[in-house]
């Protein structure tokens, strides 16, 4: 038998028969000392134990948190998204770098070279152009489906947007403003990232359209001409005859394949080469509809889609007849892209909501934060595979 007393194991004497006196003494004061030690026991437990103190985050000019902006800009820029720049890292963080390294040759646990991000901030004067985009905003998709767009709530949400990063983080910047009402003419210090602007989706859109247009009016004028006999003998001075419309030339395929990787919640981006150039987080359905297993293909790519918002398709993936379409705009429920896959109301697209990309769920599609989704829209085609495991 043995007694275990702050952590010191004392054992039982052993007690010798041929003297009970001297056997009755050592007992007494065995009791005696165990007695007293119990009680010290009792009297170090009654003791409260203060909770650890919470550290606070260090401030953006931390020379810890500069360093880690640092690290995810170089990451942004290289096309590995690390999720919103707040300047603390994470788990994307970690992914984005760990494919980086991948891409680059590095070994794994590798440190990343940030000297070639000298400064992590810089500064940006709001403009009446992207103020543009701040407007009336409505809750639910009754209210929502009157409206000719859904814009940002005010020039913080578009700000955090234009700059891939945290509502948070953009205000811990700009103390002095945290409580102002931004107007054309702020200057914001900002992660030191080009900016995501609706101007630039608005001007992608269009050049798909005229691309598009030009496209099938060729093929139509092809398609209508007829071969004509020429005159070899032409007479000087006679008119030549009209050449043949020549087709628009389709644009080089990209050549790129996705893969779906579930569980880590990011979307990889090979090219033909079977070489990674890209990678997003992402928040791949749920529990409950998750998106599927298997070899998809990428069927359409739509710039400022409309939205059809259904409770039953979002619910259990089955359409109803009560359904609210949603106008286009960065606060749409699927963001500013859809790129739809050949599996009914599955795609990959924008979001409302970019501070939850991969830790909240969706109704079975695949949210990415839309300055992500913009990036990625360029990188797919009609065709482009996407394997999801």
């Amino acid at each position: 038998m043995a007694f275990l007393i702050h952590g010191t194991t004392l054992q039982k004497p052993k007690i010798p028969v041929r003297n009970k006196g001297v056997c009755m003494k050592a007992a007494f004061f065995f009791l005696m000392f165990l007695a007293a030690a119990l009680s010290g026991l009792q009297a170090q437990d009654s003791v409260p134990v203060a909770k650890p103190a919470k550290v606070e985050n260090p401030t953006p000019d931390s020379e810890e948190r500069r360093e880690m902006a640092r690290v995810q800009i170089l990451l942004d820029l290289a096309n590995f998204r690390p999720g919103k720049i707040d300047g603390l890292g994470g788990e994307f963080t970690q992914k984005a770098a760990d494919r980086y390294f991948q891409a680059n040759g590095i070994d794994s646990g590798g440190r990343l070279d940030t000297t070639q991000i000298p400064e992590p901030y810089t500064t940006h004067t709001l403009t009446e152009e992207e103020l543009k985009w701040i407007g009336k905003t409505a809750s639910t998709p009754p209210e929502q489906a009157k409206l000719k767009r859904m814009p940002y709530a005010d020039a913080w949400e578009l700000a955090a947007e234009m700059f891939h990063c945290d509502l948070n983080f953009i205000k811990e910047l700009n103390p002095e403003l945290a409580s102002a009402e931004l107007t054309a003419g702020t200057t914001l210090r900002v992660p030191n990232v080009p900016p995501f602007r609706m101007a630039d989706v608005q001007a992608l859109e269009k050049q798909r359209a005229v691309e598009a247009k030009a496209r099938k009016a060729a093929k139509e004028s092809t398609a209508s001409s007829t071969p004509q006999e020429i005159d070899v003998a032409v007479s000087d001075g006679a008119a030549s005859p009209d050449p043949a419309p020549q087709p628009t030339p389709e644009p080089m395929p990209l050549n790129h394949r996705l893969v779906l990787l579930r569980e880590p919640r990011i979307i990889e981006v090979y090219d033909g080469e079977n070489r990674i150039i890209a990678s997003f987080p992402c928040t791949p359905g749920s529990s409950t509809i998750p998106v599927p297993q298997g070899m998809w293909k990428v069927t359409s790519n739509i710039l400022m889609p409309y939205f059809r918002w259904d409770k039953s398709v979002l619910q259990s993936g089955v359409p109803s007849e009560v359904a609210y379409n949603i106008p286009p705009g960065p606060n749409n429920y699927v963001g500013i892209v859809w790129m739809g896959i050949n599996r009914r109301s599955v795609g990959m697209h924008g979001t409302n909501n970019p501070d939850q990309i991969g830790r909240n769920q969706s109704s079975g599609c695949i949210r990415l934060a839309n300055w992500d989704a913009f990036l990625l829209t360029q990188l797919v085609e009609k065709g482009t595979s996407v394997e999801v495991r």
